[in-house]
């Protein structure tokens, strides 16, 4: 049985999808990349903003076609859409065999298998990866307990929960017996890790153990919340080898009277005081952020603000996004909202000055030799694409090597050229 899984969304459902996967990995099945070669597509969806659930509606349409037309016999939905509006799906959408809203996505893929009757492998992995061997992503903890004013995923996810160290510390282990070499650890807040136990230091803590695995290499940190980042978790990227100079630390906005709306707990003294302590204690540290424009009320002003402290600053990774009015968050009611041309103006304008801000940083490493982790061939040049430390897959910079690598690799690699998003060296 040919079986495809689309993922959509975040790394955090790629792990969802990866443990759905292991459930139904048995005898005579084969996961493949072609919806349309399928006996059966399984979705998981994101629903996090508006765009995110009109991807996921149109994929799970496009995969109803495909059953109409006998290409298809299955199609089962799963994440983040049918945890908001099962009853609504299934209302709708009747020809979806079935709509999944449980969050352990265990039980997900044995539901699915049952459906299947698909006898699963014994023994078998956790999780069946989805991203290349080498690296893969570790869901520490789901949910939030965090109440900005624009977000929905408390009201998708719920409150945090944090997985259990041992948990994580098995399934760390048994990925890097198979081969994996760098650990990127996610959550909707990795820095809150720990708390819901009452326990401030747990992500210090959890990275500690890690770092103690054997032929693991690095070990990367999304999702830190400002508020949230410790002085020992600080000091930890100084301390811990293993630990990739790297932090994504979203900080939404700079103006006080935006942050206050946004319901961010966050001053602009704490956020601008947090980056100077990471630059300070770490210097060679590459922080990226994300920001958004248009949320309701920012004025001129406001935005001007956020634009001068993104020059001043220099974040070495940024993302802008547009402010999306969301049903059920307190955002989507507030006075003085922001036309769209607005919006997009301002994205792009704070896009523009980080173009320009990450060509200078990359123009820099010419001539300097730096770490790359290899993740895969470009087939068409014959040169091969992988990372520095300071990249995450996907979101960040590539750096194309020549020379004889293999994907999995981490070597010393000098730069030759860059530009605003690539680097481009050799052994």
């Amino acid at each position: 049985m040919k079986i495809n899984v689309i993922t959509l969304g975040c790394p955090k459902n790629v792990v969802d999808s990866e443990v759905l996967r292991a459930q139904i990995n048995g005898e005579k099945i084969q996961f493949i990349d072609d919806a349309e070669n399928a006996d059966t597509i399984i979705i998981n969806t994101c629903a996090f903003i508006l765009p995110a659930r009109e991807e996921a509606i149109d994929t799970i349409l496009e995969a109803v076609e495909l059953k109409k037309s006998g290409q298809v016999k299955n199609v089962f939905v799963t994440g983040c859409l049918p945890q908001m509006s099962i009853v609504e799906l299934e209302k709708e959408i009747p020809e979806v065999d079935g709509f999944f809203p449980e969050r352990d996505f265990t039980i997900v893929g044995k539901r699915i298998a049952d459906f299947l009757h698909v006898k699963k492998k014994s023994p078998g992995l956790s999780r069946n990866l989805e991203t290349p061997s080498h690296y893969a992503y570790l869901k520490i903890s789901d949910g939030c307990d965090n109440r900005c004013r624009y977000c929905t995923i408390p009201l998708i996810k719920g409150r945090h929960r944090s997985q259990p160290a041992e948990k994580l510390l098995g399934e760390a282990e048994e990925l890097v017996d198979h081969g994996v070499r760098e650990l990127i650890l996610v959550a909707q807040d990795t820095t809150y890790y720990g708390r819901d136990w009452g326990e401030k230091n747990g992500l210090v803590n959890l990275i500690r153990s890690l770092a103690k695995i054997n032929d693991l290499k690095w070990i990367r940190l999304l999702y830190a919340h400002p508020a949230h980042v410790t002085d020992e978790l600080i000091q930890l990227f100084q301390q811990e080898e293993k630990l990739c100079r790297y932090v994504d630390l979203p900080i939404q906005h700079i103006s006080d009277p935006v942050l206050k709306s946004m319901g961010r707990p966050s001053s602009s003294t704490d956020i601008r005081a947090k980056i100077e302590q990471f630059r300070e204690s770490v210097p060679e540290m590459a922080i990226r952020t994300t920001v958004m424009v248009g949320y309701p009320g920012e004025s001129d002003e406001d935005f001007a603000v956020l634009r001068n402290f993104i020059k001043e600053i220099q974040f070495d990774r940024l993302g802008a996004f547009k402010f999306i009015p969301e049903d059920g968050t307190p955002a989507a009611s507030l006075p003085n909202q922001i036309d769209e041309s607005v919006k997009e103006d301002r994205m792009q304008e704070l896009m523009e000055i980080q173009y320009e801000i990450s060509y200078r940083k990359n123009s820099r490493l010419i001539g300097k030799e730096v770490f790359v982790i290899i993740d895969e061939k470009n087939q068409q040049q014959g040169s091969f694409v992988g990372r520095t430390e300071w990249d995450s897959p996907l979101i960040d910079n590539l750096v194309h090597v020549s020379g004889n690598v293999a994907p999995g690799d981490i070597l010393p690699v000098k730069i030759e050229r860059a530009d605003s998003y690539d680097l481009w060296g050799k052994l």
